[in-house]
C-alpha cells in the first residue's frame, strides 16, 4: 500500500429508503418461498393437517362449553310445535274430512276412543263386541247359529217365568176359592183310597207337618223322638234334658246326671253318672247321703223293727224294746250304748274288760 491519505467524507443515509428496500426484499423472499412451497405436496399436506387439527380443537372446545342437550330439545320442541300447528291448520286428505271443533278421536296402543256417536254403513268386528245399550231399527239376520242360541235362551227363560207366574197365580186362585167356598174331599183319593172318610184320614198319608193335635188315644212312633226340647227317646233309651242318654233312663238337672238301668247281669243300678254326691230323702229333705268316695250317711236307721241311732246321754224318750242308741261321746270308763227295755227303760251297755 502506498502511502496515500484518505480523506474522510460525510455520507448521508436515507432511513426510509432503506426500510422500504428491506421490506421489499423480505416480501420478495416470502413470495418466492411461498411460491416454491406452494408447489411442494408434502408441505401443503402438512399445512392442511395443522389447519384441520386447529379447527377441530377450537370446535370441540366451543361445543364443550355449550349445553347441547338443552339446545337440541328446544329446537325439537320448536319444530314439533310448528309441525302441529301446520298439521292442524293445513291437514287435508281425500279420505278424511275433518270438521270437528274439538278432539273426537283418541288413538292409543290398546284402545281407540270415539268421544261421541259412531255412524257407519256397515261394521265388521273380528273378535267379541261388548254393548251397554243396543237399539236395532232395521232387520236382524235370523239365519245363523247365534240367533238360534239367543232365541232358544230367551224362550227357555220366558217359559220358566211364565210357568212360575202361572203356578203362583193358580195357587192364589185356588186359595181364594178354598177360603170362599171351602174344600169338598168326597172325591179326592190317594192310591184309590178316599183322602178323608168321615173324620179319618187315608192310611196312605204317612207324613205331615202338623204342629198341634188334640187328645191322642193311641200313638206309635218309630225312630228318634224329641218332645219340647226336654224328652228324647233314642235306641231304647230315655233322656230327660239330654239328647244322648247313657242308660235306660238318664235325667239331667243342670250339672247333675242321674241314671237308672242295668249294672251287670241280674243287677240294676240307680245313682249318679258323674263323680257327684247322691242324696235320697223325702219331703225335699235328704235322709240318706252317699258321697263321691262312697261314704254312706243315714240320719235315722231301722233294722226290722229296731231303731238304731246315737246320742250323748241316756235316752229320755219311750222306745221299742230292742232299740239301740250308741254313745256319740264315749269315754274310757263310760258306756258305749244304751238298749231299750221297753217304754222309758234304757239299760246301759259297757265294754267288758
Amino acid at each position: 500500500m502506498s502511502d496515500s491519505k484518505i480523506t474522510a467524507t460525510t455520507i448521508s443515509i436515507d432511513t426510509a429508503s432503506i426500510s422500504h428496500l428491506v421490506d421489499q426484499a423480505v416480501e420478495n423472499s416470502i413470495t418466492s418461498a411461498i411460491t416454491t412451497l406452494g408447489t411442494d405436496p408434502a408441505w401443503l399436506e402438512k399445512i392442511e393437517t395443522m389447519i384441520n387439527q386447529a379447527v377441530v380443537r377450537r370446535t370441540v372446545a366451543s361445543i364443550g362449553s355449550i349445553d347441547i342437550n338443552t339446545i337440541i330439545h328446544q329446537r325439537v320442541d320448536e319444530n314439533m310445535q310448528k309441525i302441529k300447528v301446520e298439521l292442524l291448520s293445513n291437514f287435508s286428505s281425500t279420505g278424511i274430512d275433518d270438521r270437528a271443533t274439538k278432539c273426537q278421536l283418541t288413538i292409543l296402543d290398546e284402545t281407540t276412543v270415539v268421544e261421541n256417536t259412531l255412524t257407519a254403513r256397515a261394521a265388521n268386528f273380528v273378535d267379541s263386541v261388548t254393548v251397554k245399550n243396543l237399539a236395532v231399527t232395521g232387520s236382524i239376520n235370523t239365519d245363523n247359529q247365534s240367533w238360534n242360541n239367543l232365541a232358544a235362551d230367551i224362550s227357555a227363560k220366558t217359559l220358566k217365568q211364565l210357568d212360575t207366574e202361572w203356578k203362583d197365580r193358580l195357587v192364589e186362585q185356588v186359595s181364594e176359592e178354598i177360603q170362599k167356598n171351602g174344600i169338598k174331599f168326597d172325591n179326592v183319593t190317594i192310591g184309590d183310597e178316599p183322602l178323608v172318610t168321615g173324620n179319618q184320614l187315608a192310611r196312605a198319608i204317612t207324613y205331615s207337618n202338623i204342629q198341634k193335635v188334640g187328645r191322642l188315644k193311641d200313638l206309635t212312633v218309630e225312630g228318634e223322638t224329641s218332645l219340647n226340647e226336654t224328652v228324647t227317646v233314642v235306641k231304647k233309651r230315655l233322656g230327660v234334658n239330654t239328647e244322648h242318654p247313657d242308660s235306660a233312663l238318664n235325667v239331667w238337672d243342670e250339672e247333675i246326671s242321674i241314671s237308672a238301668g242295668k249294672y251287670k247281669n241280674q243287677e240294676a243300678y240307680f245313682g249318679t253318672s258323674r263323680e257327684q254326691t247322691l242324696n235320697i230323702g223325702v219331703n225335699k229333705v235328704p235322709h240318706l247321703t252317699i258321697t263321691a268316695d262312697g261314704v254312706t250317711s243315714v240320719k235315722k236307721l231301722r233294722v226290722a223293727q229296731y231303731m238304731i241311732s246315737h246320742g250323748t246321754i241316756v235316752p229320755n224318750y219311750a222306745g221299742t224294746r230292742g232299740d239301740i242308741v250308741f254313745n256319740a261321746d264315749p269315754a274310757a270308763d263310760g258306756p258305749f250304748a244304751w238298749v231299750c227295755l221297753g217304754n222309758y227303760k234304757w239299760k246301759t251297755l259297757r265294754a267288758v274288760e
